[in-house]
């Protein structure tokens, strides 16, 4: 079954384009594994603006094993822990992680 790991990012004050860059790196060839998400979206609220409020990634894998392949990659992997480390001059701040699984009304009959 699909899933999709559910990212919530503050960014701060101006410093979206920051952001932006740095998503773009991590999209860099070199960080290919062997198992890759089908998808891969960003929401922001439209209402205050654009430019308020969190940014939400949507990052869909065919199912629990592709994710925590994907996970494992990118938990052992030094460059990768490097852009997205936790420091005082990041332009987000991670608020939280969520996995959805899809199911259907008729996983229910």
């Amino acid at each position: 079954m699909p899933v999709i790991a559910k990212f919530i990012y503050e960014i701060q004050p101006e410093r979206m384009n920051d952001f932006m860059a740095k998503l773009q790196m991590a999209a860099h060839p070199r960080f290919n594994s062997s198992v890759m998400p089908n998808s891969f979206r960003l929401f922001r609220s439209t209402v205050p603006g654009p430019d308020t409020g969190n940014v939400v990634m949507l990052i869909e894998y065919n199912d629990m094993a592709a994710y925590g392949n994907r996970t494992t990659f990118e938990n052992t992997n030094k460059d990768w822990q490097r852009l997205f480390a936790n420091t005082p001059d990041s332009p987000e701040k991670l608020l939280s992680v969520e996995l959805l699984t899809e199911f259907s009304p008729a996983d229910f009959d």
